[in-house]
């Protein structure tokens, strides 16, 4: 029966790990599956023990539980409360992913399930380019596939970068496919996507790599790269220079209220969360609070409204205060410093998910989002589900 628990598991696992960058609604099947596989295994004590003792996922339920009280102080039914909750039910995910991967072989399964995913979108969204059909989301020129170009191009940096270390590690008869495969990635998200979330991520994941690599010299080697890279994708990509070029001009234009694009809009969420923040910066207004706190706002000063100010730490900062996105900054940090527990691939691919998430939350709010935040609750799972806690 043990043995039957244990194929099931890793069988839901790695299709959790496909579904996730492919189908929400396939996503949103599993995960409720894999809860019950979770609880028809038995072995209650053990698994509450183990995640008692776990850094992080005492700190995901910490997290959890300061919006659990924010719905004491919010200003909206608790029916829409319940509902902006739902959306962050990932980081209760990660409990469910972390007895997911307690073995090494579901864990690697399970990092092979998501780089496949991505394997499949990268075909498809070559495929499309070079024939001109409508496979996906996108368009022939502009080809994302199965999720939005935000979410396409961040996780594809992220199995980028995945499969660098696997390079850097691997062996030698697989890394000239590797080095194939990450080549035709970052092609991908510079010259055929307009998510500039994703060429943040991916410069920020080629510096650590080279730090990874080298240390302190990695920094400079790092800083290099990185000063020709953009030199050469800013001249010979005109998708990421009119990218980039709309954000230095929208910095220099923009003015309170007034908007005229997608960047100008960013700043103005930006400038009226802030505001927010500051009316009740310790606690914040409440769970499911900030749709109705910035509408009052739009109401008063005549600026766009909006439900979500695409910056992950203003989001919390809005409804749970500093307070909560000072647990959710230790949440980040206790996956780094643990990172240095795991073996030396999985330390480093972890170090990549902690960058990836921190800065990729500055510009969006990415565990509102549905697939960013499962995948990331999933990897954590791949990750650190069998950090050793015993000695603790």
């Amino acid at each position: 029966m043990t043995v039957s628990f244990d194929s099931a598991r890793r069988i839901l696992a790695v299709l959790t790990g496909l579904a996730i960058p492919i189908s929400t609604a396939l996503t949103n099947i599993l995960c409720p599956l894999i809860l019950l596989l979770i609880l028809a295994e038995g072995e209650y004590k053990k698994k509450f023990n183990t995640l008692r003792q776990h850094p992080i996922v005492i700190l995901a339920m910490l997290l959890f539980i300061i919006m659990l009280i924010g719905f004491f102080h919010t200003p909206v039914s608790f029916l829409e409360a319940g509902l902006l909750l739902d959306k962050y039910r990932e980081f209760l995910y990660i409990l469910l992913f972390i007895l997911v991967f307690r073995d090494s072989q579901s864990r690697q399964w399970g990092l092979y399930a998501f780089i496949g995913a991505m394997t499949i979108t990268l075909f498809l969204s070559y495929l499309m380019a070079i024939t001109g059909w409508q496979i996906g989301k996108g368009t022939p020129e502009m080809p994302f596939v199965f999720k939005t170009y935000i979410t396409q191009s961040l996780l594809m940096a992220l199995a980028a970068y995945f499969l660098a270390v696997q390079y850097w590690k691997g062996k030698q008869s697989w890394k000239w496919l590797f080095a194939l495969w990450i080549l035709l990635a970052i092609y991908n998200i510079i010259f055929m996507s307009e998510g500039r979330t994703g060429y943040l991520v991916l410069f920020c994941l080629i510096f650590l790599f080279f730090y990874q690599l080298y240390h302190l010299r990695g920094v400079l080697i790092g800083s290099i790269v990185l000063i020709v890279l953009s030199i050469l994708a800013y001249h010979f990509s005109d998708v990421l220079r009119q990218r980039v070029d709309n954000v230095s001009e929208s910095v220099q234009s923009y003015q309170e209220g007034q908007v005229h694009n997608s960047a100008e809009l960013r700043l103005d969420f930006l400038n009226k969360s802030l505001t927010l923040v500051a009316q009740k910066p310790f606690f914040g207004h409440g769970t499911g609070s900030f749709s109705s706190k910035y509408k009052e706002l739009e109401e008063k000063q005549g600026m766009n409204n909006t439900t979500n100010p695409h910056n992950e730490y203003l989001m919390i900062a809005v409804q749970w205060g500093l307070i909560g996105v000072g647990v959710f900054i230790a949440l980040l940090y206790m996956m780094w410093k643990r990172s240095y527990d795991l073996k030396t691939q999985s330390a480093l691919m972890a170090q990549g998910l902690v960058v990836t998430i921190a800065v990729g939350c500055l510009v969006n709010s990415l565990w509102l989002d549905n697939t960013e935040g499962h995948i990331f609750a999933y990897l954590i799972g791949v990750f650190y589900g069998g950090l050793k806690i015993n000695d603790e």
